[in-house]
């Protein structure tokens, strides 16, 4: 029996009004999202995975974001149409996000229960504030907070930054959402916590059954979480695949550019040690993208055809089923 289909992204555009003239920070982005899988968005920074998650959480600014074309469906329904009252009673309860930095995210001049129990009580008017309070120390001890009831009435200056990641876990799984959008979980923590902080969200999601969208550029992390992977580049999915696929098989060569500039702590192979691979160049401008790929610049394999000769490269199957790649002379 396959998994329910929870959530669809159909050829999303995001664009922004600038004095320069529009740009389109997201340009035909396509996936969906499972109950109980996860998918992961991975590229350099620019290259429109937060835009992508703000765009479904409906918090594009407006001017200058819109989402100018494509569809978004929760449940069936247009999130992109909706009118922002029905809006509001999704985002934060049915759909919920983590955003990347918790001490920013997180109000210094309130509790930590107090932060949680906002929005338990936006969503779940019904509760007393005892019940909220109750619900805030539940929330606490399901991420792995020692002494909730201690916690609770503590501020986000007194936790780690470990700990204030697992309140901002904990604010978003508060009223058990059938999507968690995590941008970022793990940066600026050091490796000990970025692994504590993975296992909890994979536990979390085997308890609540939520779907997850989880957007980084640390392929180490998409290896170790993820079902499925949508690589993006200026605006646009470039490559996509179950994970096991990805990483045996990449299609596209700025996917491979990505795996080899993961630095190697092997060190026991006795190979000499090399030089780290990097990908030579530049991302280049939006608002000056080169006609056919936006790759060919920074890319080893380019050919007439990447430069315009045959127009844009568009995502088609590749060897392995449910692999895509978007790519004239694709490695495999």
């Amino acid at each position: 029996m396959s998994p329910e289909k929870v959530l669809e992204v159909k050829d999303l555009v995001v664009e922004f009004r600038t004095d320069r003239g529009a740009v389109k920070a997201v340009n035909g982005v396509n996936f969906d999202v499972f109950k109980g899988k996860t998918v992961g968005i991975v590229g350099e920074s620019g290259s429109g995975k937060s835009v992508t998650a703000l765009a479904i959480m409906g918090l594009i600014p407006n001017p200058p974001g819109r989402v100018a074309n494509g569809q978004i469906l929760f449940g069936g329904k247009s999130l992109v149409t909706m009118a922002p009252s029905e809006m509001r009673k999704i985002r934060g309860n049915k759909i919920a996000m983590i955003f990347q930095e918790p001490m920013t995210s997180l109000n210094p001049v309130f509790t930590i229960g107090n932060q949680i129990e906002e929005v338990v009580e936006l969503h779940q008017p019904h509760l007393s504030r005892s019940q909220r309070t109750a619900k805030a120390v539940d929330m606490l001890r399901l991420v792995g907070i020692p002494s909730p009831e201690k916690r609770v009435n503590e501020y986000p200056h007194q936790l780690s930054g470990g700990m204030r990641q697992r309140v901002m876990i904990a604010i978003a799984l508060s009223c058990e959402p059938d999507i968690l959008i995590a941008d970022e979980p793990t940066t600026a923590l050091d490796v000990t916590i970025q692994a504590q902080i993975l296992e909890l969200m994979k536990r979390l999601q085997k308890e609540l059954g939520m779907g997850i969208i989880l957007i980084t550029h640390d392929l180490g992390v998409v290896a170790e979480t993820c079902d499925t992977v949508a690589v993006m580049y200026c605006g646009q999915i470039v490559e996509s695949a179950d994970v096991n696929t990805l990483f045996n098989h990449p299609a596209h060569p700025y996917t491979k550019g990505l795996m080899d500039s993961i630095p190697s702590f092997d060190s026991t192979s006795g190979h000499k040690k090399e030089r780290l691979q990097t990908i030579e160049g530049m991302v280049p401008s939006l608002f000056n993208l080169p006609n056919g790929c936006n790759f060919q610049d920074r890319c080893s394999k380019v050919t007439d055809a990447c430069r315009g000769s045959q127009g844009d490269p568009v995502l088609k199957p590749s060897k392995g089923e449910g692999h895509y790649v978007a790519c004239f002379n694709p490695l495999n």
